[in-house]
């Protein structure tokens, strides 16, 4: 009988879940969308829109469902994970599915500071967190160099990938309902994935950082994916790149700064060993993060990434996902 209820439990969370993703993608973008054409409307320079409105747009998702998760559910394990999971994603199995549809030709000279920045912040995100926790101060600062990294972007436009925002304005009335719908979507889309998430870790007796680091982490990054495959279909291959790197600078400057200023963000997982409760620190799944990073700048030195490197970064993605659930979470 418990096995029945854990059955039709486990289904119906499955289908919250595909349901709440569905609100985080489409509220994500109906709130660019709409956010985007007001700007343009109110005579905001393209860039600006670029650099604000569409990249904090597109990781709404991953900061909503994170905060909701760190401070309303008390599950901060969720929120790193959902993180970190969502940069090896991004690189993983997104960039790697990007490669496998349509090879992707990289001018490294444009990317290599982006992809230099986002291997820095990484370890400092690592050094931050090894006394087990991202304090309030660590997250201000985090936000503070997003806000300096902005600057030097406006600065710099030469470096900034064309994310090519729809020239249709349409009407002030439509593009405020699409900001309000897409919030309203988003907000409601999270706490529901958020809270499916908690059920099937607690029933199934998952780790709460495996679930951020899987479930969680694909979903929050449908945005992403949804931009990457459109560039890679119409042959826009920096675009692709670009969206990539600003994406996990972005979560990790942005989220995990943002939530651990708005409420200190425990990183430490609680695991049962012998027993007894224990708390780990999460070293490998940072370390991982940091590596498929790095992997980015052989990739660009090559200038490509065709179908046989796409395919090795699924199936390092493959991999880690393996290693997640049949390995240890420490």
């Amino acid at each position: 009988m418990n096995a029945l209820v854990n059955s039709i439990g486990m289904v119906g969370n499955s289908i919250i879940i595909a349901m709440s993703a569905a609100l985080l993608f489409l509220g994500a973008d109906w709130l660019v969308q709409g956010g985007s054409r007001l700007a343009k409307q109110f005579g905001v320079k393209p860039l600006i829109v670029g650099l604000s409105i569409v990249a904090f747009g597109t990781s709404m998702p991953e900061f909503v469902v994170s905060l909701i998760a760190n401070v309303w559910q008390d599950s901060s394990t969720i929120a790193i994970g959902n993180i970190i999971g969502s940069n090896v994603t991004n690189i993983g199995l997104i960039l790697g599915l990007s490669g496998l549809i349509f090879p992707i030709t990289l001018h490294f000279s444009r990317i290599y500071k982006g992809l230099l920045f986002l291997f820095a912040i990484s370890l400092l995100l690592y050094v931050l967190s090894l006394d087990g926790a991202i304090t309030r101060w660590e997250g201000l600062s985090m936000v503070l160099i997003l806000l300096a990294y902005v600057l030097y972007l406006y600065w710099h436009p030469q470096e900034v990938p064309d994310n090519e925002i729809t020239p249709e304005l349409g009407t002030y009335r439509n593009n405020i309902l699409l900001v309000v719908v897409g919030s309203v979507a988003l907000s409601f889309g999270a706490w529901l994935f958020v809270k499916s998430a908690v059920w099937i870790a607690d029933e199934f007796n998952i780790s709460k950082m495996v679930i951020g680091l899987t479930i969680v982490a694909v979903g929050t990054s449908l945005p992403e994916l949804a931009t990457s495959l459109v560039a890679a279909f119409r042959k826009h291959g920096e675009i692709s790149v670009g969206n990539i790197i600003g994406s996990n600078i972005f979560n990790i400057l942005f989220i995990m700064g943002g939530v651990g200023f708005i409420k200190p963000l425990s990183v430490m997982e609680t695991m049962t060993v012998e027993g007894q409760s224990v708390q780990i620190f999460p070293h490998t799944q940072y370390i991982i993060m940091m590596i498929f990073g790095l992997v980015l700048i052989p990739l660009g030195l090559r200038h490509r990434i065709g179908r046989l490197t796409g395919t090795i970064l699924v199936s390092g993605y493959i991999a880690f996902y393996i290693y997640l659930f049949f390995g240890s979470v420490g």
